[in-house]
């Protein structure tokens, strides 16, 4: 007979379950809490003092999360490049058009701000510091404009230039968003003057930029 030398006991493994649960929702609180100071201040003024007390959590419980500043601001440059990564895949699944998906990618950037000023103005401050949230962003705009220049949508001299002048000009809308310099119809505008300067002729910018977005979430 093989005697069974198993040490697995349901009840601690369904306790250490919950125990990282229960990390793992701290430690977005702390996220979503730094977030929030980045809107309202700007990455340079966070502390983790204050950001335990933003959080609700104890001063002493933010170091089993995080020892430095340095490294809240990591946290939250992979949360947002992961759920950017996300909201830009579902949205654009299954479309092969290169200026298609670019076009939705870039409304659906603008409505968002529009949506939610305060995310907007995170993204901004984080966006500069962050190196994880600047190649999420300009690896799914490179990605629309190599499929639409091998499809004769687009024709632009220089890739890093392009993709350059893509994320300059969205950051420039959310500024102006976050600054309440809002303008109707402008994830229209400029994405239908991205189109253009990519080399889209202006009546087929402004067919498509006309097409509805796919609802956000």
């Amino acid at each position: 007979m093989t005697e069974n030398t198993s040490n697995s006991n349901p009840k601690s493994e369904a306790k250490l379950t919950r125990g990282h649960k229960k990390k793992a929702r701290t430690r977005q609180q702390l996220v979503d809490a730094a977030l929030r100071i980045y809107a309202n201040k700007g990455v340079a003024e966070l502390t983790l003092n204050e950001l335990a007390i933003e959080a609700g959590v104890a001063s002493g419980t933010i170091y089993n999360y995080f020892r430095t500043k340095e490294e809240v601001l990591n946290a939250v440059g992979i949360s947002l490049a992961e759920a950017l990564s996300l909201q830009i895949t579902s949205l654009t699944d299954g479309i092969i058009d290169g200026a298609e998906r670019f076009s939705i990618g870039v409304r659906t950037f603008v409505l968002m701000a529009e949506q939610d000023p305060d995310w907007a103005s995170a993204l901004l401050n984080v966006f500069r510091y962050a190196e994880m949230v600047r190649s999420t962003l300009a690896d799914n705009i490179r990605e629309d404009l190599r499929r639409g220049q091998d499809q004769g949508q687009f024709k632009y001299d220089d890739e890093e230039v392009a993709v350059n002048l893509v994320v300059s000009a969205v950051m420039g809308v959310f500024r102006s968003i976050v600054e309440r310099r809002k303008h109707q119809g402008q994830d229209q505008v400029i994405t239908k003057m991205l189109l253009q300067a990519l080399g889209m002729n202006g009546d087929d910018a402004e067919v498509l930029v006309g097409r509805p977005v796919p609802a956000l979430g």
